[in-house]
C-alpha cells in the first residue's frame, strides 16, 4: 500500500507538471465516459433493472399468431376469455385498460387516473391488497355492485388513512363504488397508467362476433412450469380452439402464442438503446485512440526518463506499475468529471425522450452504473498504461541514452500513429453513416403529407364526460352551444367537433358494402364528425358533398368514405349512392348495442395519415355526429378542432378563451387538455426524432474528435520530421512538394479507414432496418456523401500541420537539429 500510494503521489505530480497534456486526455476520455453513462443509464432504467412484480420470470404476453407474419400483440375479447378458461398452466389470466376520471363530487372533483381490471390482475401482477381484499369473481360480471381498490396514496390523501374506508362509497366519474380494498405503497403499473389511484372490476360479456383485436392478455405461470410447457399448452388450446370455432378462424391464422413479456414491457425499444449504447460506444472507442496517441507521444517523449531508470536499477515490473498507475489515475479523474457530464446530459436527454419510455422514473445514476463508469476508467486506463509500457520497453535504452530525442520519429511509430488515424477515421464513418440514415428518415417522414392542415389548428380533448352525456342528442346540444360561442371569439377561422382528431385515436368497426357479401372487412376506421370537420382541418372533398346541418337523427344515415377506402372496394365504379353496413361482419351484426343503420355513401374525402406518419392511409368511414347511435360508450363528447387565423399567433393563445366558452355553457364539465395539431404531429414522430437527435449528436461529438485526433496525428509526425523537412527544402524541395507530401502521408490512413468504415457500415446499418422509414440501410446517397464529407474534414485536419510544416525556415530548423 505505501508503494501504492507513493505511486499515486508521483501519478499526479506528474500529470500537474504536464498540464496541457492531462487536460487534453482528461477533457477526450471524460466526454467519451460521460456519453457512455449517461446512455448506459437508460438501458440501466429501462432494460437491465429487474421488473417490478414479484418472480417476474413468470410473467408473459399472450398473442394470436399469423403464419409467416408473426404475432399479434393483441387478442379479442372472446380469446381472451377462451385461454384463461381452457389453458391448465397459468396461474392467472388477466386483461385490463386505463381509465381516466374524476373522483369525487360537486367542488371537490379531482381528476384521477386507474385501472379496469379483469378478476386474476392481482394474481397476475403478484399484488396483495394492504388493507381489505381484492376483487370476486362475480364482481367482474355484468349487472354486480361497483367496488374498487384505492391506491395508498388517495387512501392518505382524501381518507387520511382512515382504516375505517372498507365499504365506504366513494364516487368514480359520478358513479357511486364501494371500497372494498386499498392498495400497498410504492405500487405502480408501469405497463398501464404508470401509476393507478384506483383500480375497478373491468366487466365486458366476451361475444364471439366481436372480432376487434383490442385486448391485451397477460398471465402468470404455475409455479414449476416451463416456457416450453406453456407453448406446448397453448398449441393445444389453440387446436381446441380451431375444431370449436372454425368460423372465428380465418386462412393462414395458426393461434394463441406466448410473447416475450420484456420486449413487449418495454414497448420494443430494447433494439433501439442497444443500438443508441453501441454508438455511444463507439465515441468511446475514438476518445480511446486519441488518449492512446497522447499517451503514445507522451511515451515517446519520456524514452530518455525510462532509459535512466533502466539503467540505474529499476525493474520492468517497478516501471511498467509507474505507468500503468499514471494512466489509471488520469482514466479515473476523467471518469470523476465524465459522471458529472453524464449527470448534466442525462436530464437533456430525459427531455428529449418520447413520452412513452418505460421506466423513465428508474432512470439515474444507481450503482450499477457508477460500476459501469469505474470499469470504463479502469479498462481505458490499464489499456492506455500498457500501450506506453510496451513502447517504452520496445526503445534501445543505449541508443535513447546516446541519441535523444532523435529516436522519437521512428518508423515503427509512424505506422501506429497512422493505424490511429485509420482507425478514428473508420469508426467515425460508422456512426456518420447510421446518422444520416437516420436523418435522411426522419425528414422523409416529416415530409410525408398528412392529409390534413396541422398549423394554426387548436385541439380541444375531453375526458370522460358526465354520465348525462350518453345520448347523442344530448352531446350534440352541448356541443352546438360551445361550437357557437367558440366560432364567435376573435380569431377563429372555423371550429368542429369530432370522436377523435388524427393521431389522437382510433376506432376500428367492421363494414359490409350493401349487396356485396364478399366486400367485407372487420376492422375499418370510424369516426363521427361535424359538419365543418373537413373544412376545419382543411382535408379535401374529392366527390360528392360534405355534410351539412341537415343530416341528423331523422334524416336520411349517410356516410363519407375516404380515398382509400373507395379505391379498394370502388374501384371501377363511382360509390357515390352506394351503401354501406357499419358494425356487421359477414352479413352478421358483431357489436353489441350498434344499432346502426345501412348508411348511403354521400362523399369522398381525402386521406388522411391518422394513426401516425409512418403507416400509410387506412380505409376510414365518416358518419355525422348527430347520428352517432346512442347508448354506445365511445366517449361521444371527444375533442373539438378550432382552427385560428394566422395572425392571432400561436392557437394556444386562444385556449383560455376557449375554457371560458366550455364553463359557460356546462361549468361541471372536466377540465380538457389543449394541444396545437403541430405538437401533436411533433409527438406522433417523438421515437423517430430522439433517435436522430440522438445518434446525430454522438456522430457530431465523433467527427470533431476524429478531426481533432487527425490534426494531433499529423501535426506530431510533422513536427518530429522537422529536420527532414528541412533537409529536403535545403536541397531544393518546393514548398508545394512538401506540402504534397504531408497531405499524402496523413490522408492515406484515412482513406484506407474510410474504405474499411465503408464496409462496416454496410454491415452494422443492417441492424438500424427497423428504426428507417422511406430509406434502405445501404442508401447510395448516405454512403457517397459521408465519407466526402469525412474526408473533407480531415483533409483540413491534415492540411493546416502540411502548411506549417511547408513554411518551416531550413536554417532554423536544422541549427536546432
Amino acid at each position: 500500500m505505501d508503494r501504492l500510494v507513493n505511486d499515486v503521489r508521483y501519478a499526479l505530480r506528474t500529470l500537474v507538471k504536464n498540464p496541457g497534456f492531462t487536460l487534453a486526455a482528461v477533457l477526450t476520455l471524460a466526454l467519451g465516459i460521460g456519453a457512455n453513462t449517461a446512455v448506459f443509464s437508460v438501458v440501466n432504467g429501462v432494460l437491465l433493472r429487474p421488473l417490478p412484480y414479484p418472480e417476474p420470470e413468470r410473467l408473459v404476453y399472450l398473442g394470436w399468431q399469423y403464419g409467416g407474419q408473426g404475432a399479434n400483440q393483441t387478442v379479442t375479447a372472446f380469446k381472451y376469455a377462451y385461454v384463461r378458461e381452457h389453458s391448465r398452466v397459468f396461474e392467472g389470466v388477466s386483461t385490463e385498460r386505463t381509465w381516466t376520471t374524476e373522483i369525487g363530487e360537486g367542488q371537490g372533483q379531482d381528476e384521477v387516473r386507474g385501472v379496469r381490471a379483469t378478476a386474476d390482475f392481482f394474481r397476475v401482477n403478484g399484488i396483495q391488497p394492504a388493507l381489505g381484499r381484492a376483487f370476486l369473481e362475480e364482481e367482474v360480471r355484468p349487472g354486480a355492485p361497483h367496488v374498487v381498490v384505492l391506491s395508498d396514496g388517495v387512501w392518505r390523501n382524501r381518507f387520511d388513512a382512515d382504516r375505517g374506508v372498507l365499504g365506504r362509497t366513494v364516487r368514480l366519474g359520478g358513479v357511486p363504488h364501494t371500497v372494498v380494498g386499498v392498495l400497498p405503497p410504492g405500487v405502480d403499473f408501469p405497463e398501464t397508467a404508470g401509476f393507478a389511484d384506483f383500480v375497478v372490476p373491468f366487466v365486458f360479456e366476451p361475444d364471439p362476433r366481436d372480432k376487434g383485436q383490442n385486448y391485451i392478455v397477460r398471465a402468470r405461470l404455475r409455479p414449476g412450469i416451463s416456457l416450453e410447457q406453456a407453448e406446448a399448452d397453448l398449441r393445444a388450446v389453440s387446436v381446441q380452439f380451431r375444431e370449436a370455432h372454425p368460423d372465428l378462424m380465418e386462412e393462414g391464422e395458426i393461434g394463441f402464442a406466448l410473447l416475450d413479456y420484456e420486449d413487449i414491457f418495454v414497448r420494443g425499444l430494447a433494439r433501439t438503446l442497444w443500438i443508441l449504447l453501441g454508438a455511444v460506444g463507439f465515441v468511446l472507442l475514438i476518445a480511446c485512440v486519441n488518449v492512446a496517441n497522447l499517451m503514445l507521444a507522451r511515451a515517446t517523449g519520456r524514452a530518455r526518463e525510462i532509459a535512466v531508470r533502466a539503467a540505474i536499477g529499476a525493474g520492468r515490473g517497478r516501471i511498467v506499475r509507474q505507468l500503468l498507475t499514471e494512466s489509471v489515475v488520469l482514466a479515473v479523474i476523467a471518469a470523476v468529471l465524465g459522471l458529472i457530464l453524464a449527470e448534466w446530459s442525462l436530464r437533456g436527454l430525459l427531455a428529449l425522450a418520447p413520452a412513452g419510455l418505460p421506466r423513465m422514473d428508474e432512470i439515474g445514476l444507481d450503482w450499477r452504473v457508477l460500476g459501469f463508469t469505474l470499469a470504463l476508467a479502469l479498462a481505458t486506463g490499464i489499456a492506455f498504461g500498457l500501450a506506453a509500457a510496451f513502447y517504452a520497453f520496445r526503445a534501445d535504452a543505449a541508443a535513447v541514452l546516446r541519441d535523444g530525442a532523435r529516436q522519437t520519429g521512428s518508423v515503427r511509430r509512424r505506422r501506429v500513429r497512422s493505424a490511429f488515424a485509420a482507425a478514428e477515421a473508420a469508426l467515425a464513418v460508422v456512426l456518420l453513416t447510421g446518422a444520416g440514415l437516420l436523418i435522411t428518415s426522419f425528414f422523409k417522414l416529416r415530409g410525408e403529407d398528412s392529409g390534413f392542415e396541422p398549423d394554426g389548428v387548436l385541439a380541444v380533448r375531453f375526458g370522460r364526460v358526465p354520465p348525462e352525456y350518453a345520448a347523442t342528442a344530448r352531446v350534440r346540444l352541448f356541443e352546438d352551444a360551445v361550437l357557437d360561442r367558440i366560432r364567435r371569439i376573435p380569431g377563429v377561422v372555423a371550429a368542429e367537433a369530432a370522436s377523435e382528431l388524427p393521431l389522437q385515436g382510433q376506432y376500428n368497426f367492421p363494414m359490409t358494402v350493401v349487396g356485396r357479401p364478399e366486400a367485407t372487412r372487420g376492422d375499418v376506421q370510424w369516426r363521427s364528425v361535424g359538419p365543418d370537420y373537413f373544412e376545419t382541418l382543411h382535408i379535401p372533398l374529392l366527390r360528392g358533398r360534405a355534410f351539412t346541418a341537415s343530416d341528423a337523427g331523422a334524416a336520411p344515415p349517410v356516410v363519407i368514405i375516404s380515398e382509400t377506402f373507395a379505391r379498394k372496394y370502388f374501384p371501377d365504379t363511382d360509390p357515390i349512392g352506394r351503401r354501406i353496413d357499419i358494425g356487421t361482419f359477414e352479413g352478421k351484426e358483431v357489436i353489441p348495442g350498434f344499432d346502426d343503420p345501412e348508411r348511403e355513401i354521400v362523399g369522398v374525402v381525402g386521406d388522411v395519415r391518422a394513426l401516425g406518419l409512418d403507416r400509410a392511409p387506412v380505409e376510414t368511414m365518416y358518419i355525422p355526429r348527430a347520428q352517432a347511435p346512442d347508448a354506445f360508450d365511445m366517449g361521444l363528447l371527444s375533442a373539438i378542432a378550432v382552427r385560428v387565423d394566422p395572425d392571432a399567433g400561436s392557437p394556444l393563445t386562444l385556449a383560455p378563451a376557449v375554457l371560458d366558452a366550455i364553463r359557460d355553457v356546462e361549468p361541471g364539465m372536466p377540465l380538457p387538455r389543449f394541444s396545437t395539431m403541430a405538437e401533436v404531429i411533433g409527438r406522433s414522430v417523438a421515437q423517430e426524432r430522439f433517435n436522430t437527435v440522438l445518434l446525430t449528436a454522438f456522430a457530431a461529438l465523433a467527427l470533431a474528435l476524429t478531426a481533432i485526433g487527425i490534426y494531433g496525428i499529423v501535426a506530431y509526425t510533422a513536427r518530429q520530421r522537422t529536420g527532414e523537412i528541412a533537409i529536403r527544402v535545403a536541397l531544393g524541395a518546393r514548398r508545394d512538394d512538401v506540402l504534397r507530401l504531408v497531405l499524402r502521408q496523413g490522408m492515406s490512413p484515412v482513406v484506407l479507414g474510410l474504405c474499411a468504415g465503408l464496409a462496416a457500415a454496410a454491415a452494422l446499418t443492417r441492424l438500424m432496418t427497423g428504426l428507417l422509414y422511406g430509406v434502405t440501410p445501404t442508401d447510395p446517397l448516405t454512403f457517397a456523401t459521408v465519407p466526402a464529407a469525412l474526408a473533407a474534414v480531415a483533409a483540413l485536419a491534415t492540411w493546416i500541420p502540411a502548411r506549417r510544416a511547408a513554411t518551416v525556415d531550413p536554417m532554423k530548423a536544422l541549427r536546432q537539429e
